[in-house]
């Protein structure tokens, strides 16, 4: 069959028109995915760029400078250098085309985006909130085990950690234990007294040594956290500045320990305190105690129902409180005080202690303790000041008539002891100065320096009726 030319350019048209019109969908395809693809490519070098940019800020030169709470730990500045290069690696990897999944990609911004939030954070802290600095590094030292200032004890429960007091490696951390800036509630402050680091024995104050120096009259105070907290020191610069010009000199150890009850002093006096030949006690006892309350089926002479071999508690989530300053504000916003941080639950078994009065028994242990550490001090020849415990009468605190109980019970030991040195703190200063008291037993540094003199006082005058006594 023929056709004319003009049937036969149409029909070629058509022919031309359905082969176009196939090819069509794949041509119009390649045009539309060449955008996306820029689009894709522009997001990876920006992903690129984003992450050399957070290796450099976390690099531990900028990162300690710039963005660091106060210090960082060793194991920290590893960890960052290793992040650091890691990411500086990934972002040159990915710049020159030579990491191609789209999803690594995708995941890598959203870390960087979380780093940045944690450099904000922390920029924002040290630009705008600098007093909460030195406390959010705190929190996180907390969750450091070799940060830990007590340990456990074979007999005495748990004391401070032996360290030296001319060691200063852990830096900041100690140098601002007692800074202003801290919260009030710290149970490990009031535990371990003003200084910075125990010293070679575990207690408060200078380093010990057995071997008594000659000419001088060694004095151990024993205590919990009332001896811990800095009297002992000051009694030490009152006694030697009286007898100034004089061939004899005061050493005042300070032998207190924050929770210590009768009963962990009564052991550390036999076991430790008598190797240093002291020539003067001074028992300055009289709070702890109450805590071992109990009924009469559970009471133990021993303290066992109340007390529990020293374990301090895990710590969960202790890595992302150590890595994230608003994940710790968080949590220590919604709980202040998380139990891992005291003293107590890793010492003391978790209990409903009744709240009444010291019952007979109660008193009765006490009282045996107060009075075996003067029995065989007074067998040693050691001289013994025996002291009550002041309180505040301030209406915040609630009432304080266990430390009552227990200053007529070391009221009764010195009316029936005349050999004992018996300063009775507690008419001295209770009820005179509320302003002297930071809690309901524990003062200031005015108070402690009253408790220095009026004890130096005594101690002086024991002394130079001792003097006169010598042939």
């Amino acid at each position: 069959m023929s056709t004319n030319p003009e049937q036969e350019i149409m029909l070629q048209d058509q022919n031309r028109t359905r082969v176009e019109g196939s090819a069509n969908p794949s041509a119009r395809r390649m045009k539309a995915s060449r955008p996306v693809e820029r689009t894709i490519n522009a997001f990876r070098k920006f992903v690129s760029v984003y992450a050399l940019i957070i290796s450099l800020l976390i690099a531990p030169p900028i990162f300690e400078r710039f963005f660091a709470m106060l210090y960082l730990f060793q194991g920290e500045r590893v960890i960052l250098w290793i992040v650091s290069l890691l990411l500086m690696s990934i972002s040159l990897y990915g710049f020159f085309g030579r990491l191609g999944r789209t999803w690594v990609y995708l995941v890598l911004f959203n870390l960087l985006f979380l780093i940045s939030v944690e450099l904000g954070a922390r920029s924002a802290v040290k630009l705008f909130f600098a007093n909460k600095e030195v406390s959010l590094a705190r929190r996180a030292a907390w969750t450091y085990d070799e940060l830990r200032k007590l340990t456990g004890h074979p007999f005495l429960q748990f004391n401070g950690i032996p360290s030296t007091t001319d060691n200063h490696a852990l830096g900041w951390y100690f140098s601002n234990l007692n800074s202003r800036q801290l919260e009030d509630v710290d149970s490990l402050k009031g535990s371990t007294g003003n200084l910075s680091i125990f010293n070679n024995f575990g207690f408060v104050g200078r380093d010990f040594a057995y071997a008594k120096p000659p000419g001088v009259i060694r004095i151990a105070a024993l205590g919990a956290s009332t001896t811990a907290d800095g009297y002992p020191a000051m009694l030490e610069e009152y006694l030697n500045t009286k007898v100034a010009g004089q061939s004899n000199r005061f050493e005042v150890m300070n032998f207190g320990v924050g929770y210590w009850t009768s009963a962990h002093v009564l052991v550390n006096f036999v076991l430790n305190v008598l190797d240093f030949a002291p020539d003067y006690i001074i028992i300055h006892q009289a709070a702890n105690d109450e805590h071992a309350r109990a009924s009469e089926a559970e009471f133990r002479g021993d303290y066992s129902h109340y007390l529990k071999v020293f374990q301090p508690p895990p710590i969960i989530d202790r890595y992302l409180l150590r890595a994230s300053v608003p994940y710790r504000a968080l949590k220590f916003y919604l709980n202040p005080n998380p139990e891992w941080m005291f003293v107590e639950t890793a010492s003391q078994i978790r209990r409903k202690e009744p709240q009444r009065p010291l019952n007979a028994r109660e008193l009765a242990v006490f009282r045996r303790n107060i009075e075996t550490i003067i029995d065989v001090a007074s067998a040693r020849q050691i001289k013994v000041v025996l002291t009550t415990m002041p309180h505040a009468t301030d209406e915040r605190y609630s009432p304080l008539n266990c430390i009552d109980q227990f200053n007529e019970v070391l009221r009764s030991i010195a009316a029936n002891n005349d050999r004992l040195v018996f300063v009775d703190l507690d008419k001295l200063m209770t009820g005179k100065d509320n302003q002297l008291f930071r809690d309901a037993v524990h003062v200031n540094d005015n108070g402690n320096r009253m408790k220095a003199e009026y004890l130096g006082k005594r101690i002086n005058e024991d002394e130079e009726r001792t003097l006169l006594k010598a042939p």
